[in-house]
């Protein structure tokens, strides 16, 4: 059996880079912890969370596409939330919708990757 003890990071194919790294710093306040340019990739973090973008200019994400990163708001601050992506014209693609004694919402960066924003934690 392998023992894994946490996820390192979550890797997320992006067409543009700079465009990319800029949703995330803006949207969500991630920071910059390595920018790679001669392999365009970089790495973001915001607290524990750690995303590795690496672009591929034939990159087209699928609006069917299943896969997600999910991020768990509190509960108080999911409205906020839903006003921050109306207010910057992020159309959301699923939601706001009540599950498990909560609430959930998906969208797309600009590369098509779905974001999820819910509470509660699905397990803590």
């Amino acid at each position: 059996m392998i023992v894994i003890e946490s996820i390192n990071h979550v890797c997320l194919t992006v067409a543009n880079l700079d465009r990319s790294i800029q949703f995330y710093t803006d949207l969500f306040d991630f920071e910059v912890v390595e920018k790679i340019d001669n392999s365009q990739e970089a790495f973001i973090r915001i607290g524990d969370i750690l995303i590795g973008l690496y672009e591929d200019e034939e990159f087209t994400g699928q609006r069917s596409n299943k896969k997600c990163i999910s991020f768990y708001i509190d509960e108080e601050d999911f409205e906020d939330a839903l006003e921050e992506l109306k207010d910057n014209d992020i159309p959301i693609v699923y939601g706001p919708e009540n599950i498990r004694n909560g609430k959930t919402l998906i969208f797309m960066d600009p590369d098509g990757n779905h974001i999820e924003l819910s509470y509660p934690k699905i397990y803590s």
